[in-house]
């Protein structure tokens, strides 16, 4: 992979040298690198694939919906009721913190994507980790039951 910069920002890169050199006929840059480290563009900036696992993670954790999207949701696609969800928090096995789990379901207004309690109800439902990240994504109740 090679990687053309600007001062220490990565600002183009390609796995032809060639290539990434037509690319940069109109563009400032101060210097053309070999990389063994291999680059994706994600956002506005060049990333290691790693960079980019752990920014997509940040970003699904700090997905929300508010409580009555997550109710209605888990409701029209699965006919779960709060007070159904409710008692399936509170028969959760042991090693669980149900008081932490009830304190977030009754008090919270909204639900981010990273708390561990949605996997754990998600799962219970038959719902898979990826289906609850396009809910989160999408507030598309549909997308619980595909």
């Amino acid at each position: 992979m090679f990687i053309a910069k600007n001062n220490n920002l990565i600002i183009l890169a390609n796995n032809s040298r060639e290539q990434l050199e037509q690319q940069l006929q109109f563009v400032v840059y101060t210097s053309i690198e070999e990389s063994d480290v291999e680059y994706q563009f994600y956002g506005n900036e060049y990333l290691t694939v790693e960079e980019i696992s752990e920014k997509e993670q940040e970003r699904i954790a700090m997905l929300h919906l508010t409580r009555g999207d997550v109710f209605r949701g888990l409701l029209l696609a699965k006919g779960v009721t709060r007070t159904q969800l409710r008692a399936m928090i509170e028969a959760m096995p042991d090693g669980i913190d149900k008081e932490m789990a009830l304190i977030d379901f009754d008090e919270a207004l909204e639900f981010y994507r990273g708390v561990a309690l949605i996997d754990t109800v998600g799962t219970a439902l038959g719902i898979t980790s990826n289906q609850m990240t396009e809910f989160f994504e999408t507030n598309d109740y549909q997308k619980l039951s595909t």
